[in-house]
């Protein structure tokens, strides 16, 4: 008996009000079953409390000091727009 080919695809995407929705358009016929895998990523910078962000802050010197902005607000916006900028379709 021939073992059945799996055929993956690895996407992201945001858990809200119950529904896993895709970050990007997923090309699959409608009503098309799926099993999914939940992979949940590391926590990142963004998710930072405002006191570990602060102290982060705190920890740069040298030429990288500043670059991005000099308090959390400012740091949070740069942050935001560069994801912003990587999400874009070219």
């Amino acid at each position: 008996m021939a073992a059945k080919t799996v055929n993956t695809k690895k996407i992201k995407a945001t858990y809200r009000n119950g529904v896993i929705e895709p970050l990007n358009k997923i090309n699959l016929p409608e009503g098309q079953e799926l099993e999914i895998e939940l992979i949940l990523p590391p926590k990142t910078s963004h998710e930072l409390s405002r006191e570990e962000k602060r102290a982060l802050i705190q920890k740069m010197n040298g030429s990288m000091k500043g670059t991005w902005g000099k308090t959390v607000e400012e740091i949070d916006s740069y942050i935001k727009s560069e994801r912003q900028s990587w999400d874009r379709e070219f």
